[in-house]
């Protein structure tokens, strides 16, 4: 059993528990795998999304914030060897 969206207008109406074999049966329903959609989130071109941002499954949540961290951390030694230069930052 997973869970589905059902998907209504582009619209997330319910979240279902859904056998694979049986969601043939409803053409309507999307699986979520990980991602923790909920009713009222939209759904267009193969995307969750809440808020105008793509819902992540938490692994892409956290590779995100790996991303954002590793390119503060880079944007953080520049400034320190610009620094250490004499060079404005």
């Amino acid at each position: 059993m997973k869970n589905y969206a059902m998907i209504e207008n582009g619209v997330v109406a319910n979240i279902i528990w859904l056998n694979d074999e049986n969601a043939g049966d409803f053409p309507a329903a999307i699986p979520l795998a990980d991602r923790p959609v909920g009713i009222g989130d939209a759904y267009a071109d193969g995307v969750f999304i809440r808020d105008g941002v793509p819902v992540l499954t938490p692994m892409e949540q956290a590779q995100a914030t790996i991303a954002a961290l590793d390119a503060q951390v880079i944007q953080l030694e520049y400034d320190n060897i610009m620094i250490e230069y004499g060079l404005e930052v």
